[in-house]
């Protein structure tokens, strides 16, 4: 049979090659040892933490932890899976789930504590993965439904724009903005029709112009641009084209005009920007569309998350408009980006990035 010493190093080799952050630490929460465990998923090294308080990976908000646990501790109590948020050395949050038993001396006396710390940030962002993808396939068919539902009275108004342009003496006026109406709505017919029972898109893409669509779109938004008293500016050449689907390019643009909209104070200003790209550097040939606005900005905090499904700063948004975008742009093979800032001049420019096998200049 191995003797005590033995037994003691075969311990020691445990703590030390375990994957999960093996720390002790005395009643008042000072490390007293660090395992490599703990090392790599907290990034200090012993000689760097060991006789420092504990709290020093713990996240501001969550020091009132500390006392409490030592009080359990005190008390002879042990935490089990505990789960919790702890910060690495550089700043990062890190999951985990925090086991914490008390520690005896000789004579039975509780003289500090033992934690286990399992790093759960996978996990969590598994989880975090099948919710969203519940819910996307609870709005999905929630919205196939109600494209099933909306699709009858759609064709009915489709049918009346058809006669109301063929009415005699109709202004022309009058007929241009049934004109819009007509490839607005077919527009919305081809997406109720996407969102049903598994429908695929099988219409090929068509060279369209850039400014025609954009063109378009702003006189769809004129009235809520002119409530706002909003300035736009629109830079994009009249020969810029795109191989396209047009209802998903109006989608796209469609979202990010409205998002600028919303953004924008009242008498602020809206860029739309379109130009060709030819980098033999970088490959990179193809169409760029650059949507910019005056407004307030995204705050850092929210910034990574713009193109997460369900996310939203707005009172009343889906969540779904920038995300819809990102895949509709990508399913294309092009990319999709944001900048924003909060501090003056505040603002939002969002760039939709078009590759050449995607976007061709119009013929001369």
């Amino acid at each position: 049979m191995p003797n005590h010493l033995e037994s003691d190093r075969l311990l020691a080799a445990i703590v030390e090659s375990s994957d999960d952050a093996i720390v002790s630490k005395d009643l008042n929460g000072v490390v007293t040892s660090w395992n490599r465990g703990a090392e790599r998923i907290f990034g200090y090294t012993p000689r760097e933490i060991v006789g420092k308080s504990i709290t020093l990976i713990i996240p501001p908000e969550l020091q009132d932890d500390e006392p409490r646990i030592l009080a359990k501790i005190r008390a002879g109590e042990r935490i089990d899976h505990f789960e919790t948020v702890r910060l690495h050395k550089d700043g990062h949050r890190i999951d985990i789930s925090l086991t914490v038993s008390p520690v005896r001396d000789s004579q039975g006396r509780i003289v500090g504590a033992a934690k286990i710390a399992r790093d759960i940030s996978e996990k969590k962002r598994l989880e975090a993965a099948i919710r969203t993808n519940e819910r996307l396939a609870a709005v999905g068919r929630l919205a196939a439904a109600i494209a099933h539902e909306i699709n009858n009275p759609l064709e009915a108004v489709i049918n009346l724009v058809y006669l109301a342009q063929r009415t005699p003496g109709l202004p022309e006026l009058v007929r241009g903005h049934l004109m819009r109406a007509d490839r607005e709505l077919a527009r919305v017919s081809h997406i109720a029709q996407q969102t049903m029972a598994f429908y695929r898109d099988g219409s090929r893409p068509t060279a369209l112009l850039v400014s025609d669509v954009i063109d378009d779109l702003v006189v769809i938004y004129e009235r809520k641009i002119a409530l706002k008293g909003l300035t736009i500016e629109r830079k994009v050449r009249s020969d810029l084209a795109v191989v396209a689907s047009e209802g998903e390019l109006k989608q796209v643009l469609s979202n990010l005009i409205t998002n600028a909209i919303d953004a924008c104070e009242s008498g602020g200003k809206l860029t739309i920007r379109g130009y060709r790209i030819e980098n033999s550097r970088t490959c990179r040939h193809g169409v760029r569309i650059v949507v910019a606005d005056n407004g307030r900005g995204i705050p850092a905090e929210h910034r990574r998350r713009v193109f997460a499904p369900f996310f939203t700063t707005k009172e009343t948004g889906t969540g779904l408009g920038l995300w819809v975008s990102k895949e509709l742009v990508e399913k294309r093979g092009g990319s999709i980006h944001i900048r924003s800032r909060q501090s003056h001049p505040s603002g939002t420019v969002v760039s939709i990035y078009l590759p050449l096998d995607i976007a061709k200049p119009a013929a001369a």
